[in-house]
């Protein structure tokens, strides 16, 4: 189990490391590509996993250990679909999107639910040092230190967006950095 989880976090780091796409695809590429080999392309949507159920796993929602599934975000927010982003402290190109998942979050309270999700594996240690309420008012993080979620969607790098529809079932992913309060990507999510 150790080497697995280190191995995950060497992929993830060197995926992270990458230099990260500009915050919106050039106009040439199509909006939903994959290469030849069935691999997203970063930094474009993604919806070869579309139907696929959210992970079923407990994400801590406190440092005393509450912890909550997808489906209990879903439960809490009925008709309300559902903005899932993996990130880290240590991935420059998830800090630099996060400010724009709080505006999303301020933008669309009561049509979207936005999910910070860090795959840290300090912890709330680690995350509660540089994800505060005064930085992110408008965000709940919830941390899975142990990586299975993103095990279990295949995740290659962070930062990995994920749309799940009111049912949980995902609808697109997106790998990379990125605007989400650009009119592009309201448009996308479709708020």
């Amino acid at each position: 189990m150790k080497r697995a989880l280190s191995l995950a976090t060497l992929v993830l780091l060197a995926a992270c490391q990458q230099q990260g796409p500009k915050a919106e695809a050039p106009a040439s590429q199509p909006a939903e590509a994959v290469n030849a080999g069935g691999e997203p392309l970063h930094g474009q949507f993604d919806t070869q996993f579309a139907g696929k159920p959210a992970p079923d796993l407990a994400l801590d929602t406190t440092p005393e250990g509450a912890t909550e599934t997808i489906a209990d975000i879903l439960k809490a927010n009925p008709g309300k679909p559902v903005l899932v982003n993996l990130w880290a402290t240590w991935c420059a190109p998830c800090l630099k999107e996060l400010p724009t998942l709080d505006r999303l979050a301020a933008d669309t309270k009561g049509k979207l639910v936005v999910v910070p999700l860090s795959q840290d594996m300090e912890g709330w240690r680690k995350v509660s040092e540089s994800f505060t309420p005064a930085k992110y008012p408008n965000l709940q993080t919830r941390v899975e230190s142990q990586m299975q979620f993103g095990f279990q969607l295949g995740a290659r790098g962070l930062p990995l967006t994920i749309l799940y529809d009111a049912q949980g079932k995902e609808v697109w992913r997106y790998a990379g950095d990125r605007d989400w309060s650009s009119r592009e990507s309201r448009a996308k999510l479709g708020v």
